[in-house]
């Protein structure tokens, strides 16, 4: 055989290796011989028992009862032995059929020999059984498939949850049936949405009250501004008022003082007027006791000349009785009775007037009495009122001095109500923030499906009572124990604070 395979031209020393090389293969590898048209015509005993055939069974057989039908009759299988009949050399990886129907997976070689003119004559396949490998390789490549299935259909199913996830749909689940590797994800995935739908749900609720309360905060110090300014504007008025009632409680301070003095200067003149009084009295007192004095003095000269007059006419008598040696003693006579009657005329004017004047004397002497004992009650009555003046200057100084404190401490209270009227502006717009912030989270949070029917707000309101609503807001209960404790006006009377 080895002389048909080398040609005769072959040396004997060529012929030793080439046949040690030829037993090397035939250990090692399976080697089987076919004709140009793939007839067999010997394999080696590693091609039999990787095969599963005896040399009998296959030796002037064709090759295709190798492989399978359809490949035997395809035209691949056609051109490969054409091919290999126009000396081509073809190698590779080559899946065959076995005595037993199983596939053999091979690496094999297919060399085609030529004779001395270069023509091929036969064609020797020598191969490696890779079975083993093959079968490893597909368990292998099955088993990725298997995983890559597997991992493509929680890909899927994760795709599709997460898509219902980013809408929003919490209550999204991964139940269907998948691969035992990942069922860890499934429990996780399940349990994570679980628990996620419940603090979605527990938000959502916080966030519903948050808003409700973000919202009563914000009216809260809407009002609180409101009256805030209000207040700020009514301290300013009142300090201004207070600053007024100062002014006008020093001046009038100022000039209770004034009046003090007058009336104290008054009161010393009172009392330096009563000893004038008292003299002027005194000096009436003494005119009228002149005058009665005088009315006897004229009373005396009045007779005097009723007795003159009298002793002039019993002269006159006398001398009419003479004749004329008593002619000038009645002249004399008539003169003196004359004299006498101007006298008494005189003296009974006099009279009169000094009646008059003592009627006068004693009118002035009770007037001047009167006016004595008036000043002084005036100055007993000026002494009370300067006591009272007094009092009172003290007083508007005590009250002047205190307006000044209050005045003082209104103005402090107006600078800190200003202050505190621009702190809850900014109280006001950083409840407007979080009442925005609040309607925003509340829009977020609606988004999300958790499963749990969640009232809206107008409704839940609608279903509960006012006192349980007023109760379950913390403002409006802040707001209700400030108003007990403090015994100031009910809600609706705030808007006259």
């Amino acid at each position: 055989m080895l002389n048909k395979f080398l040609g005769p031209k072959q040396s004997a020393e060529d012929l030793s290796g080439l046949k040690q090389f030829v037993r090397a293969i035939e250990r090692s590898q399976a080697t089987i011989e076919f004709e140009l048209d793939g007839t067999i015509v010997r394999a080696n005993d590693n091609f039999l028992k990787t095969m599963g055939y005896s040399a009998s069974e296959i030796v002037g057989k064709h090759h295709r009862m190798f492989v399978t039908p359809e490949y035997a009759a395809s035209a691949d299988y056609r051109q490969f032995w054409e091919q290999l009949g126009r000396g081509e050399f073809y190698a590779g990886k080559f899946s065959r059929v076995n005595r037993s129907g199983k596939t053999v997976w091979i690496q094999a070689s297919y060399n085609p020999v030529f004779d001395d003119t270069g023509c091929p004559i036969k064609v020797v396949k020598i191969a490696v059984d890779i079975t083993a490998d093959e079968e490893r390789a597909a368990q292998e490549h099955a088993e990725r498939l298997a995983a890559e299935a597997a991992q493509a259909q929680i890909s899927e199913i994760l795709a599709r949850c997460l898509a219902r996830l980013a809408n929003g749909d919490l209550t999204v689940r991964i139940e269907e049936a998948i691969a035992p590797v990942y069922a860890g994800i499934r429990n996780d995935f399940n349990t994570a949405l679980t628990e996620l739908s419940a603090a979605m749900a527990a938000i959502a609720g916080s966030s519903s009250a948050l808003h409700a309360g973000a919202e009563e905060i914000a009216s809260a110090s809407d009002d609180l501004s409101r009256r805030t300014e209000q207040q700020a504007a009514s301290l300013e008025e009142t300090a201004a008022a207070l600053d007024q009632i100062t002014a006008t409680v020093s001046r009038s301070a100022e000039g209770a003082a004034k009046v003090a003095n007058a009336t104290t200067e008054a009161r010393t003149d009172a009392v330096a007027t009563g000893p004038v009084v008292q003299s002027a009295v005194k000096a009436m007192t003494e005119i009228e006791q002149s005058s009665r004095e005088i009315s006897k003095i004229v009373s005396v000269i009045d007779e005097i000349s009723f007795q003159t007059n009298l002793l002039a006419l019993n002269a006159g008598v006398e001398a009419a009785r003479a004749g004329d040696a008593g002619r000038g003693f009645a002249v004399v006579a008539s003169e003196v009775r004359a004299l006498a009657q101007r006298c008494a005329d005189a003296a009974k004017e006099i009279k009169g007037l000094i009646s008059a004047s003592t009627s006068q004397v004693d009118a002035g002497v009770k007037l001047v009495a009167s006016t004595g004992d008036a000043l002084t009650r005036i100055a007993n009555k000026i002494a009370e009122i300067d006591g009272w003046v007094a009092e009172i200057a003290t007083s508007s100084r005590e009250q002047a001095t205190g307006l000044v404190q209050v005045n003082s401490a209104v103005n402090q209270m107006d600078q800190v109500t200003q202050q505190n009227a621009a702190m809850v502006e900014q109280a006001t717009a950083a409840a407007a923030s979080l009442q925005s912030e609040a309607a925003e989270l509340t829009g977020q949070i609606s988004k999300f499906q958790t499963g749990t029917a969640r009232p809206s707000r107008r409704e839940r309101e609608g279903s509960e009572p006012v006192t349980r609503r007023l109760d379950s807001r913390p403002v409006a209960v802040a707001r209700a124990k400030a108003v007990k404790a403090s015994g100031a006006p009910k809600a609706q009377d705030w808007d006259e604070f």
